[in-house]
């Protein structure tokens, strides 16, 4: 296993269901040690997830967590105003929204719901998406309030959708799509629809901040457990995959270092923190 340089800053960037948060109860407290053991070391955790800003937003409000944050598969990058001294995430294409400098790397939500429904319209694909579900509906299926399930629909750049089809018209739907210039990431419940971006243009663009904050080149943790980790994990000088029902499929090729848990969810981020820091809890 790499060792930690610890003359070198450390960044820690986290998948959210699944692997902070319990994919069942969306609860993170098994992991609470290693969360307040960034916080106290001065090491940014970076979440970076399929879900919203305004889901991210109340996640890191509990976590105490006032670091940059990455959205919806990679497309929406978050930085906290006066966060990059020296440098003003405006001349990177960023834009002031509540405090926030928010940049929608991936395009926008409502581009990519005109080729959906034209898609729909001429093609006959059977899907559901975020944008027809009521909140009841929408909550019903993935088990969030109607409050978070108002959250989980306020997207910016990507729209999740049940696939109701056959493997058959997948293929053919999937290459339509391809063709309008949109790509698809298969998430837990959803398939999420967006401009060809992955977790990792997030990354790479807030290393690109990093790199000219701190005097030495950060060393870079990943945790993950699906296969809409790996691009994230594939850069990662050390990358975790948390064990889950899909873990088997997430082989990071490119990474430093590879750990697998053995155990899942925040159990298994608690774990895997206690492995790379040499902690004893």
């Amino acid at each position: 296993m790499q060792t930690l340089d610890h003359t070198s800053p450390i960044i820690v960037f986290t998948d959210l269901d699944g692997t902070l948060l319990d994919h069942d109860t969306y609860g993170f407290a098994p992991a609470c040690d290693a969360v307040s053991f960034l916080k106290k070391a001065g090491i940014p955790l970076i979440l970076n997830s399929s879900k919203t800003c305004a889901e991210i937003l109340g996640i890191r409000k509990e976590l105490g967590n006032r670091h940059p944050f990455i959205a919806e598969n990679g497309s929406v990058v978050g930085i906290p105003d006066g966060y990059f001294v020296g440098r003003s995430p405006e001349d990177m294409g960023f834009t002031m929204e509540n405090g926030l400098w928010i940049k929608c790397i991936g395009g926008e939500r409502d581009d990519i719901l005109d080729v959906l429904h034209r898609l729909r319209n001429t093609g006959g694909f059977p899907f559901e998406g975020f944008a027809d579900m009521t909140v009841a509906r929408l909550a019903k299926i993935t088990g969030l309030s109607e409050k978070k399930t108002g959250l989980a629909n306020q997207r910016l750049s990507t729209e999740p959708i049940r696939w109701l089809g056959t493997d058959d018209l997948w293929h053919r739907f999937s290459r339509e799509i391809a063709d309008a210039g949109l790509g698809w990431v298969q998430g837990g419940r959803f398939i999420s629809i967006s401009r060809p971006f992955d977790k990792r243009d997030g990354v790479e663009l807030l290393l690109d901040f990093y790199r000219g904050k701190f005097p030495k080149s950060p060393v870079t943790i990943g945790l993950g457990d699906s296969p809409n980790d790996r691009a994230m994990l594939d850069i990662m000088d050390i990358a975790v995959v948390i064990r889950s029902g899909r873990s088997d499929r997430v082989a990071p090729e490119n990474a430093g270092t590879v750990i697998r848990t053995t155990l899942r969810g925040p159990h298994g981020w608690q774990q895997a923190m206690d492995m790379i820091f040499k902690r004893n809890t």
